[in-house]
């Protein structure tokens, strides 16, 4: 019997572990379509922050997420040349921006289509499919 290698472990570990993917995030907004405007809103979690009336059927709601943090970086080494100590490496604490933008068409009440855009999409906590 063949044991499994170490790579393949480490790879099956780190994709268990990995969160929500894109297409996790695409797939539960494939699920909303068609619904009412009013079960979008409640699946979306929160009403939107932006809405624009296309015509007189047709709007677009608009949700944002902004995820950002700091990430902490990393102090230098030093190393002494002659008499003095010398930083080596290191890199200072980064703004990291992961926002996330969801839009729907929604005609005669019902939602007709939608897009998403940004990193921080994978972050989104959309509320569970109604039955």
């Amino acid at each position: 019997m063949r044991r499994p290698s170490a790579s393949l472990l480490l790879m099956s570990v780190m994709a268990a572990c990995a969160g929500p993917t894109a297409e996790d995030f695409d797939l539960r907004l494939r699920e909303m379509a068609g619904s009412s405007e009013r079960d979008l809103v409640g699946s979306m979690g929160r009403i939107p922050d932006n809405s624009y009336q296309l015509d007189a059927e047709t709007r677009i709601l608009q949700w944002r997420w902004d995820t950002s943090y700091i990430s902490p970086g990393m102090a230098p080494m030093y190393r002494r040349f002659g008499g003095m100590l010398m930083p080596i490496g290191g890199f200072p604490p980064t703004l990291v921006r992961q926002g996330c933008i969801v839009e729907w068409t929604v005609a005669n009440g019902a939602t007709k289509a939608y897009r998403w855009q940004g990193d921080g999409c994978r972050s989104v906590n959309l509320t569970a499919a109604q039955p």
